[in-house]
């Protein structure tokens, strides 16, 4: 099945009255709508609460929130997300690597990742870690960057750093996470909470400086065609001819542009189509097949080794 097609973007000031921005307006036709305003799922593995929450909601699908309790099994292969992800740390040690940057990460820091940064995050001791995560369409992020600056650039901009301590800053993610999953918050409490807590991340963050029109890499050109063909079985030989490259300098190349084999990043993309089925409510088997997994065990066990979740917990039911 092909990927979901957005809507176009709505101009700056178009889609509601008085000129602000409607953030939500290009999903409005990619996903049906449900009569539940909000879908939470809980994982009942602890004796102060529900031990792994996924929040998100069909009116508001530019954002997804997680909040795992004493994760002393989170943990994670390296992979990737599609969004702009930001994780605070909320209790526990971690390792946290991004790219070349790597550190200890504790109570009361954030961890950032740019859509497409390679990185894995796993508990550092028995006692397991404690996060919320949010992961935030970057398109959306894109036009709430442009709006703060007064730009009619809406294209997303990545943060430099990868890391920080920023005690207000987590504070302001746990009150927002308590927004989302408070059954007696409406949708304007947490369009407001939403939108406060992206400009208080623009505001403390450093966009990297806006990049040049330079023409795609090889590299770029293989991860293309694996994007378009994921779901396929690939050869080696298909991608060294979309490359213009040699099997061992595309190998070295995509390593070096993506931070994975060409393999990896295909099994990643994967991941992230089957999550987008699961969201949309399709059976797990069918959203394995769709994928391009051989079967539902397959990506049941991948699954669990990208995200720390299995793909039950994961998917949200009425």
């Amino acid at each position: 099945m092909p990927l979901p097609q957005p809507m176009r973007l709505p101009s700056q000031g178009e889609g509601t009255a008085g000129g602000c921005p409607d953030y939500s307006v290009r999903y409005r036709a990619v996903r049906p709508r449900s009569k539940i305003s909000a879908m939470t799922r809980q994982d009942k593995n602890s004796k102060h609460g529900p031990r792994q929450i996924f929040w998100r909601d069909p009116d508001m699908p530019f954002i997804e929130a997680r909040m795992m309790r004493d994760g002393a099994e989170a943990s994670y292969a390296r992979h990737w997300h599609d969004t702009f992800s930001v994780g605070i740390i909320t209790g526990g040690r971690s390792s946290y690597v991004n790219g070349a940057h790597s550190e200890e990460v504790g109570q009361g820091m954030l961890v950032v990742m740019n859509p497409g940064d390679v990185h894995v995050c796993n508990p550092l001791d028995d006692a397991g870690w404690s996060f919320i995560m949010f992961y935030i369409d970057a398109e959306w992020m894109g036009r709430v960057q442009a709006d703060l600056r007064g730009s009619d650039d809406v294209a997303f901009r990545p943060y430099a750093r990868a890391a920080l301590h920023a005690p207000h800053l987590a504070d302001a993610g746990v009150s927002l996470f308590s927004q989302l999953t408070d059954a007696d918050s409406d949708r304007l409490i947490r369009e407001v909470g939403i939108i406060e807590f992206a400009g208080l991340l623009d505001g403390e963050l450093t966009p990297c400086a806006p990049a040049g029109m330079e023409s795609v890499s090889k590299a770029e050109r293989a991860a293309r065609h694996i994007d378009a063909h994921f779901s396929q079985s690939l050869r080696l030989e298909e991608l060294c001819a979309v490359a213009d490259l040699s099997a061992s300098y595309l190998i070295r190349a995509f390593k070096k542009r993506y931070g994975v084999a060409p393999h990896e990043y295909q099994t990643n993309r994967r991941i992230q189509f089957g999550k987008a089925r699961l969201r949309e409510g399709v059976p797990i088997a069918q959203a394995a097949l769709e994928a391009g997994f051989a079967d539902q065990a397959h990506f049941q066990r991948i699954f669990k080794r990208l995200t720390a979740a299995t793909p039950g917990q994961y998917q949200s039911r009425p």
